[in-house]
């Protein structure tokens, strides 16, 4: 269903509806987007129309009249790609345990995520964060209609994972949170990057020298040269150096995000909602590139990364290696590496924000995903890397082999099985009563295990976080 109408880089506007019969059998278009030549997990390719006019949802409902608890789905994809319609976000299977189901396009890429202020943007009716705006309306059409479809408007839950996460993080604190969702689940929240204007403002000039126009001819070039441009500055080395791998991502602006994400948990901007993060045990695993790595060349990596001493390094790499040998994990360097590359990037950064969360709210809830992938055909460590988590949530491990993937057959199928159902009952349960089914973050920072086997874990991070304590 059409949600939103926008110009290219314009303010979402609210659809009115229509008049004549609609045809809502068939998934909406899909916003345009670089093409993923080489997936890292399955179903990264997105099939179907690519068209500007992508603004719609989905809609999944229980049987029975409601109300329900309304969970709704932001993709992920790092702001660039993905779509509502990839085959592992079915909805089916989760509104089944009593919840109804919702997931949303929005536009991505420089159409959902550049600003254009520095170069008289605002004068000519662009928007930054288009793309958390598009989301914003989606959450006020649900509000205003999903009791059509036996949803209860007083019970409204975002769910999102990577960027998807990330999105939520950047509309948790923004003025118009509390009259859109009460409820919010970031799996693998991209959470620690959030770009000033300067930095923005950079990205977009880089755009508009690759995509060979002015500002005034922007909204009307080719759409086949606005994608050109985005994977230009994807590999433009002068933007990697100082925005890193994600140019297209949320920045400060003067209305929706006016503070990032960890400063305005900890400002309590983030109280009066419902919170569980999580992160995959292995986040980074995922993006660890195959080949053979000895130690030396791990140890001079390592210190580099984290800004240590080459034997402040050292330290730090035994102490990982200890760590992971001890809990039954591979550790060689690449899985060594990617410990410390994962707890960096996501799995610390998660805690720090439970932590921040938890102060002004008290139910906020913590989660760790440990069930292991087999290692790819390449040679690539997996383990419970970035993404796993996914057809876990929707229990769509038969859909594009990521039974195969994820290694949830043969033996270990009725134990995923048994996975997807855990998650079911949490997810719709932390949607209908604000509660998953285990204690709360506080002082001792439990957490909830979700993997081959589950339980409550007592601070699993804080030995990761002390680990870094090796190297100061």
């Amino acid at each position: 269903i059409t949600y939103a109408t926008a110009p290219r880089f314009g303010r979402p506007v609210q659809s009115g509806g229509w008049i004549s019969p609609f045809d809502a059998t068939r998934f909406g278009s899909h916003c345009p987007q670089i093409a993923v030549s080489y997936p890292l997990v399955p179903g990264g390719n997105v099939y179907g129309e690519a068209h500007e006019s992508c603004l719609s949802l989905n809609i999944w409902t229980p049987v029975g009249p409601g109300p329900w608890p309304v969970l709704v789905w932001i993709h992920g994809g790092s702001f660039v790609t993905g779509a509502a319609s990839q085959a592992a976000y079915d909805g089916a299977a989760l509104a089944a345990h009593g919840a109804v189901v919702v997931s949303v396009n929005y536009r991505l890429g420089p159409l959902g995520f550049m600003a254009l202020a520095a170069f008289g943007g605002n004068d000519r009716g662009f928007v930054a964060n288009a793309g958390l705006h598009d989301v914003g309306v989606a959450f006020d059409w649900i509000r205003s209609h999903i009791a059509d479809f036996g949803g209860d408007a007083k019970r409204v839950t975002a769910f999102g994972e990577s960027a998807g996460g990330g999105v939520i993080f950047h509309l948790l604190g923004s003025k118009t949170r509390a009259r859109r969702f009460d409820r919010a689940i970031a799996q693998s929240g991209s959470a620690g990057r959030t770009f000033d204007p300067s930095t923005a403002g950079s990205i977009a000039e880089r755009f508009l020298a690759h995509a060979e126009c002015s500002i005034d001819e922007i909204a009307t070039v080719p759409i086949d040269r606005v994608i050109a441009a985005t994977a230009a500055v994807m590999h433009d080395k002068a933007v990697v150096d100082a925005a890193g791998m994600m140019p297209f991502h949320p920045a400060l602006d003067d209305e929706l995000v006016t503070v990032a994400p960890a400063a305005a948990a900890s400002a309590g901007l983030w109280s009066g909602c419902d919170l569980v993060l999580g992160a995959t045990r292995d986040e980074m695993q995922l993006f660890v590139e195959p080949g053979p790595m000895d130690h030396d060349r791990l140890v001079a990596r390592v210190a580099r990364y984290a800004g240590v001493q080459p034997n402040e390094a050292e330290a730090m790499v035994g102490a990982y290696r200890d760590h992971l040998r001890s809990n039954g994990l591979v550790d060689d360097a690449l899985h060594v590496w990617g410990a410390i590359f994962s707890d960096k990037e996501m799995t610390l950064p998660i805690r720090d924000l439970l932590d921040r969360a938890a102060v002004h709210h008290h139910n906020t809830y913590g989660y760790l995903f440990t069930w292991s992938a087999p290692d790819r055909s390449d040679g690539r460590p997996l383990g419970a890397a970035h993404g796993i988590d996914i057809p876990f949530t929707f229990s769509t491990l038969h859909t594009d082999e990521w039974a195969d993937f994820v290694g949830a057959t043969d033996g270990r199928s009725d134990t995923a099985n048994e996975l997807c159902d855990t998650m079911h009952r949490a997810w719709t349960q932390f949607a209908a009563h604000g509660d998953p089914g285990w204690p709360a973050w506080s002082s001792t920072r439990l957490m909830q295990e979700l993997g081959e086997t589950t339980g409550v874990l007592n601070d699993p991070l804080g030995v990761r976080a002390s680990l870094w304590d090796t190297a100061r």
